[in-house]
């Protein structure tokens, strides 16, 4: 996780904290390739800008977003207004208008990085093709 940015608690919202699956996920020496989707925090400025622009664009949501969706504006957030340890992740097409960022939610990390990596082989066989 060395190489990865975390959000400090002082930026994200109150009361909430990142899923142990997640930072468990992070911590894994052979991180598991998501491409099409990428990893925000692989660069500090990167996330930073993220969650501060979606704080702009969405000022009544509270997302706290981890990973993007390559060649789409399509960011995975956590939901930032569940505070139970394991929060959904929701699907926000950043630059939308309000009230039509809404891409989708999986019930929690678990089940985003299962449809990460079903996008990823997609993806990959499309490309072999």
């Amino acid at each position: 996780m060395a190489n990865f940015f975390v959000y400090d608690k002082n930026i994200l919202p109150a009361g909430f904290s990142l899923p142990e699956d997640y930072l468990c996920f992070l911590h894994d020496d052979n991180l598991a390739d998501v491409d099409p989707w990428w990893f925000l925090g692989v660069r500090k400025e990167s996330a930073e800008f993220w969650i501060h622009e979606l704080a702009r664009q969405y000022p009544g949501r509270s997302l706290v977003p981890f990973a993007r969706l390559a060649g789409s504006d399509d960011v995975a957030c956590f939901d930032g207004s569940d505070l139970s340890g394991n929060p959904r992740v929701l699907y926000i097409h950043a630059f939308a208008s309000q009230g039509w960022e809404d891409r989708g939610v999986e019930c929690d990390f678990s089940s985003w990085l299962r449809s990460a990596l079903s996008d990823h082989e997609r993806h990959h066989s499309d490309s072999k093709n």
